[in-house]
């Protein structure tokens, strides 16, 4: 049986995973933005690439195809697949076409089925072991929340616009949120102070000033390209209510960063409680994933529901990063998923 690596080429990074017999020998995330040209997603591959056994069966997966450096997803879609061939022309690559694995050799994919359906592949690998319970990735960008039942999927969203109204996905993230999208305004000094509509500040600062972003994920330029330090965060986010970072004392910026974080936390917990409210009452879960995963533990502690790293699902004998398999659990469990089908 040949080793299985597991791509997830997203717009802004790109996750692999690497399994050999079974388990999870290896993780990686190498930033792309790929809203800058096809180009980055070379660059990303590349480097990964190096790192692989040169003899594996390559299962691909994507979101990348609707950044603004394509006119559309179709277009955008198969200049990745395109790319991925020229990167690795020697490979046996498997497009995931929801629900099938499909070799690229076959023909040309569906792209409606393939496009921004990463969400569902690790929800489809913890439902082995999770009777009832609720898949949520915190990433970088967005967030998944996937109801399960009886060991099965069942959103209501199978596409990005069904899943934006069903509250399965919230464009909504620990790293790269601008700021502004979480609030109109905020209590400061005894104020509610309005936010300027400018992209000052992103979540990333509000993780860096509370110490809780993991330093290794902490991967996206900033807002205004300087340095990723706590106090180069809360000069960023002083600006967003028209201020300059010694307007206040340090201790006043950590309040307002928490108020942010509370934000978070309500709206997740908000859309995690719609998805509850369609299971019946029996024992359940939550799963979680993602680089921002740290918010969960209190979530399911509000909610008075238990808590799974989604680690704990994972078969792995070995680490060659800082990453886990649940910061990258898309590209893992493509590549567990289609190991299984392959020995099939």
């Amino acid at each position: 049986m040949k080793d299985v690596i597991g791509w997830d080429l997203g717009g802004a990074h790109v996750k692999a995973a690497w399994v050999h017999e079974g388990n999870v020998e290896a993780v990686w995330q190498v930033p792309c933005p790929l809203w800058r040209g096809i180009e980055r997603l070379g660059e990303a591959v590349s480097v990964i690439a190096r790192q692989i056994p040169s003899s594996c069966v390559h299962g691909v997966t994507m979101t990348g195809e609707m950044v603004d450096a394509f006119p559309d997803r179709q277009q955008g879609g198969r200049a990745i697949l395109e790319r991925m061939v020229k990167l690795l022309p020697e490979a046996d690559l498997r497009i995931f076409e929801n629900p099938e694995f499909i070799p690229l050799s076959f023909g040309n994919p569906q792209i409606k089925k393939i496009a921004s359906q990463n969400w569902i592949l690790p929800a489809l690998w913890i439902a082995h072991s999770c009777q009832t319970g609720i898949f949520i990735d915190i990433g970088s960008t967005t967030t998944d929340i996937v109801p399960l039942q009886q060991k099965h999927v069942v959103s209501k969203g199978l596409n990005d616009r069904e899943r934006l109204e069903s509250e399965e996905l919230l464009y909504m993230g620990v790293i790269r949120t601008p700021l502004m999208a979480l609030a109109e305004q905020v209590p400061f000094g005894g104020k509610w102070h309005p936010l300027m509509a400018e992209h000052f500040a992103t979540s990333a600062d509000i993780y860096r000033i509370l110490a809780l972003l993991p330093p290794h994920t902490d991967q996206a330029e900033t807002a205004d390209g300087g340095p990723k330090t706590v106090p180069a965060s809360m000069r960023r986010l002083a600006r967003m209510i028209g201020c300059d970072k010694n307007d206040a004392a340090e201790s006043a910026w950590s309040r307002l960063a928490e108020y942010f974080m509370e934000l978070q936390i309500q709206r997740l917990m908000l859309a995690i409680m719609r998805q509850l409210s369609t299971i019946p009452e029996e024992p359940i879960e939550l799963v979680g994933a993602g680089v921002g995963r740290f918010l969960l533990p209190e979530i399911a502690r509000r909610l008075a529901v238990p808590y799974r790293d989604f680690s704990e699902f994972i078969p792995c004998s070995g680490e060659n990063s800082s990453f886990s398999p649940a910061d990258c659990a898309p590209a893992v469990a493509l590549a567990l998923l289609l190991e299984l089908r392959l020995r099939e």
